[in-house]
């Protein structure tokens, strides 16, 4: 009798966990949630320089940088251009110099240093690859850093006054030690970094 009641009881308790397991399925409970990816766009803009940039941060940390930009090939000549992440998101072109107002290259924390551009350049975590422009000033930029964010942190892309997008005037030759015009230049372009589906104001 005890026997039976012992095999009754593990029966109603199996029975229990199976349906338990099947609803759990039906409903979603427990299975893991499938996580968006952080996006980011750029509008960049300059004299007779236009582009769209889009950023995400993907599932393994790294930050995709992907877009294309059209410019007058007098003004945004072939060959290649200085392109970095700038500490403040603010596109200013009748400053002078212009766009001087997105300040120096990102670097944030105890011992970043985005200005002067010789101190840390180019280990500034804004520090991007060249833009490679052709013959007719197009140009179609896809690369990745590990060195900023999205999400939030102590190296996202959105703090107190956001980032900006530079494209400078000549090569960024990324040699430590080296001068403002060897990192880049004169600034052609500028564009804020966004939250996707935001509206730069």
């Amino acid at each position: 009798m005890i026997r039976f009641l012992r095999l009754k009881s593990l029966f109603v308790f199996g029975f229990t966990l199976c349906l338990a397991l099947i609803g759990g399925l039906v409903l979603g409970i427990g299975q893991p949630s499938v996580a968006h990816p952080l996006e980011a766009q750029v509008m960049l803009a300059g004299a007779n320089i236009t582009g769209t940039l889009f950023l995400e941060q993907r599932e393994n940390g790294l930050v995709r940088i992907r877009g294309s930009i059209q410019g007058d090939p007098a003004t945004l000549t072939p060959g290649l251009h200085g392109f970095h992440l700038h500490a403040s998101g603010v596109c200013e072109p009748n400053t002078q110099p212009a766009f001087s107002t997105a300040g120096g290259h990102f670097d944030p924390g105890p011992f970043g240093s985005e200005v002067p551009v010789e101190a840390n350049h180019p280990y500034h975590l804004g520090d991007l690859p060249n833009l490679v422009v052709d013959a007719t000033g197009r140009a179609i930029y896809n690369a990745q850093t590990s060195r900023v964010t999205l999400s939030e942190g102590p190296l996202t892309l959105f703090d107190d006054n956001s980032t900006a997008i530079i494209i400078h005037q000549l090569p960024d030759q990324q040699r430590a030690g080296g001068t403002g015009a060897e990192a880049g230049g004169g600034r052609l372009a500028c564009g804020v970094v966004t939250q996707r589906g935001e509206t730069e104001s």
